[in-house]
């Protein structure tokens, strides 16, 4: 083996033991580099700011494909780098498994709408029939975040870290870490969407976008092990929740009132509640390994005491 080989199998086996916090800095920087320059066109300090009307978008919606790419990208090559081929291959099978059962399929698409218009009505809003052009509109909507957006985001978030940070702290407190550059990467999206006008709008918006990433990310972490880690059934989750939370989505199409983003976050936390409920017993280490083994068809290991646990990723 010659010197420059030695150094790259060093540099990758460095790269497989802190494969999260690689991830975690790496998606943080480029995410920041690249909205960083979509803040500057959007405030014309670059040319560019009417490129995405003229193919009927926004600088919010470009801005949410520019992240996800980015992400994207670095889940491949952070993945490649530590499990090679074998890896991404299995990564895009999680990405393409829809042969679950179906009560994970309903709970995907239906339950966080449905529970959402359930607790609006009782919070005094009508509910009110939508036109067929509506309904249209809202599939192709839904359709299009779910392919262009939310498969990709789940790709990064729940196929790689969290499902990392869940061989070593178990689902709950994988889902808190992850909720934390979960939270930071959106930021830059609340820039450009003028959420965030001052120094000052930071820490209250953060605190907020926290609370909701955590509960999201409890909840899509027990759909992922509902679903045998299917990432199309989480990204369709991820999806549903937009969709009932965003002012042009199927909820605001059957409401009239005010209480729809409260319902839409009482939604978030009953399902999820119920999902981790439905899965106790298995939201710890043990599981996720398992998951992990029969996607390779191997034995899964004996989770060791988090204070032996290694740090270099298992193999999925």
């Amino acid at each position: 083996m010659t010197g420059d080989e030695s150094r790259a199998g060093s540099a990758q086996s460095w790269v497989a033991r802190h494969a999260t916090a690689v991830f975690t800095l790496t998606a943080l920087l480029t995410s920041y580099a690249a909205l960083g320059l979509m803040i500057l066109v959007d405030r014309g300090h670059l040319p560019g700011r009417s490129i995405p009307s003229r193919i009927g978008s926004d600088m919010e919606e470009a801005s949410s494909v520019v992240l996800v790419l980015v992400l994207l990208v670095t889940t491949i090559t952070v993945t490649r780098v530590v499990e090679g081929p074998p890896g991404v291959r299995v990564m895009l099978a999680r990405v393409t498994r829809w042969r679950v059962p179906w009560r994970w399929w309903l709970v995907a698409v239906a339950a966080i709408p449905v529970v959402t218009v359930a607790l609006a009505a009782a919070l005094g809003d009508s509910v009110v029939a939508p036109s067929p052009s509506a309904l249209v509109d809202e599939l192709v909507a839904a359709v299009v975040a779910l392919l262009l957006i939310n498969v990709a985001e789940e790709t990064s978030w729940a196929g790689f870290l969290q499902t990392r940070l869940e061989r070593a702290h178990g689902l709950l407190v994988a889902a808190v870490l992850t909720a934390v550059p979960f939270a930071l990467v959106h930021i830059p999206i609340r820039v450009v969407a003028r959420e965030i006008d001052s120094p000052a709008d930071l820490l209250p918006q953060f605190t907020v976008l926290m609370v909701l990433c955590i509960i999201i990310r409890m909840l899509l972490g027990g759909v992922m092990r509902g679903a045998g880690n299917s990432l199309l059934v989480v990204a369709a989750t991820h999806t549903s929740f937009n969709r009932s939370n965003n002012v042009d989505g199927i909820a605001a199409d059957l409401l009239v009132g005010q209480a729809r983003p409260l319902a839409a976050l009482g939604a978030a936390i009953v399902v999820m509640a119920l999902i981790l409920i439905a899965l106790r017993g298995r939201l710890g280490r043990a599981e996720r390994l398992r998951l992990d083994a029969a996607e390779l068809d191997t034995p899964a290991p004996t989770p060791r005491p988090a204070r032996e646990q290694s740090t270099r990723p298992g193999r999925r």
